[in-house]
């Protein structure tokens, strides 16, 4: 059978961490190691361990002296690890009952696999309101070879890092986690990987992950020069790879999920960056590879399938003479709601709505507006377009809009339609 350790990161998650470990020891069959990295947490999060160790056998604590980012300490762990295979969770996610045993059985089928991907829920405070994102490749646990998973490669796909089973082999071998790459190193690592030996597919979600819009990535994305900086750093470290392996994210243009911000660096930074980078990005719309019908793979399979859970609470759309519908951000998962609301024949949207138009005027047809400048105006409903700042963006059409109709697709709870206000 295989062993697994599950490594976690812990900084100052005292609150939460408990819960979390608890979730992982409590499987229907536990992992053969727990091993938690304190980051030098300034709260309660030692007194709390150091409980939790005398109950759970398998708990191996390595505590730092001083701060070194979620990165090193999942470095450290993975060193630490005695297991085959490894499992890298944050502090306050939740695992369902049967992950570790569901990772098992897929390398118990398929033993020479390296890197197996399942389901991952998003959720901000309870997992029953949670969104679960697919990558939809098959009903049942099935490997698929390099060659396979460039050819099924959609441009917005995302292999989910919370919800992966890796080999320690080949963690190490392909360099582990680039503390440059920051809140990307799992996405550089994990993809490589996958496109050098191919990846299993588990269709049972994993993992819980909360969203939380002060998390390490998520802060970090609203500074321009530090995500450039990111972006570059794996533009690099991509272009210094073998042949063979860099020319497979050419192939399937991995990099174009980065979307605007990588397309803005690639342009204004090409005497800079390795000859050819700009292979690296394909730039194409939703229409022109999400295929005919109604997708049901990562972000696109999201926001279909909450728009039809939500159908008969949006029909009141269709009975106003104008509603006035307004998309919140400007960004990749906008561009695929607009395939797919005009796939399901939804009424006619307004505009789309930003913090700051930065200069811009206009998203694919539709007029940019900065959304302070509505304020006091009616519109029939807002729809939320980020999954990176869906809870900052309800937090700011509560304070403009209290009274208006918004629709959420990763936290439900954050949705408010209500047909008196339309």
């Amino acid at each position: 059978m295989p062993n697994i350790a599950v490594i976690i990161p812990n900084y100052n998650h005292g609150h939460l961490i408990e819960k979390s470990i608890l979730s992982t020891f409590e499987q229907s069959v536990p992992p053969d190691e727990i091993i938690v990295i304190d980051d030098a947490s300034t709260d309660d999060s030692v007194q709390r361990l150091t409980q939790l160790k005398h109950k759970i056998p398998m708990l191996k604590l390595i505590f730092f002296k001083e701060n070194h980012g979620a990165l090193r300490a999942g470095n450290i762990g993975a060193q630490n690890a005695k297991s085959d295979i490894l499992m890298f969770r944050a502090a306050d996610d939740i695992l369902p009952p049967r992950s570790i045993e569901n990772g098992i059985n897929a390398f118990v089928k398929y033993p020479n696999s390296m890197i197996a991907f399942g389901e991952i829920l998003f959720f901000r405070e309870n997992t029953s309101e949670g969104t679960v994102e697919t990558l939809a490749l098959s009903e049942e646990t099935e490997f698929f070879s390099a060659d396979s998973v460039l050819r099924l490669w959609k441009p917005d796909f995302n292999l989910p890092e919370p919800a992966c089973f890796v080999k320690k082999s080949a963690f190490l071998e392909q360099g582990g986690l680039w503390e440059e790459a920051k809140w990307y190193s799992g996405w550089l690592c994990f993809t490589s990987i996958a496109f050098k030996h191919g990846l299993t597919f588990i269709p049972k979600v994993l993992n819980s992950f909360r969203l939380d819009a002060n998390s390490y990535g998520t802060a970090n994305l609203r500074n321009r020069k530090v995500q450039r900086d990111v972006l570059r750093f794996l533009i690099e470290q991509v272009m210094s790879f073998d042949r063979e392996l860099k020319e497979k994210f050419f192939a399937c243009g991995a990099f174009t999920i980065f979307g605007e911000p990588l397309k803005d660096l690639l342009a204004e930074e090409k005497q800079s960056l390795p000859a050819n980078s700009n292979l690296l990005f394909k730039s194409v719309l939703p229409q022109d590879y999400l295929g005919e019908g109604l997708p049901q793979h990562g972000i696109p399979g999201v926001v279909t399938r909450r728009l039809q859970e939500l159908v008969n609470q949006l029909a009141f759309l269709k009975d106003l003479p104008s509603p006035k519908i307004i998309i919140y951000g400007a960004g990749t998962q906008s561009l695929i709601l607009l395939e797919i609301w005009n796939r399901l024949s939804l009424p006619t949207l307004s505009a789309i709505v930003v913090s700051q138009t930065e200069g811009r005027t206009e998203f694919h047809d539709l007029p940019i507006i900065e959304i302070d400048s509505l304020k006091g105006s009616h519109i029939d409903l807002f729809v939320l377009s980020s999954k990176s700042f869906e809870l900052e963006m309800a937090a700011k059409l509560e304070e403009l809009f209290p009274s208006s109709n918004r629709l959420s697709f990763w936290a439900k709870e954050l949705t408010c339609l209500t047909i008196e206000n339309g």
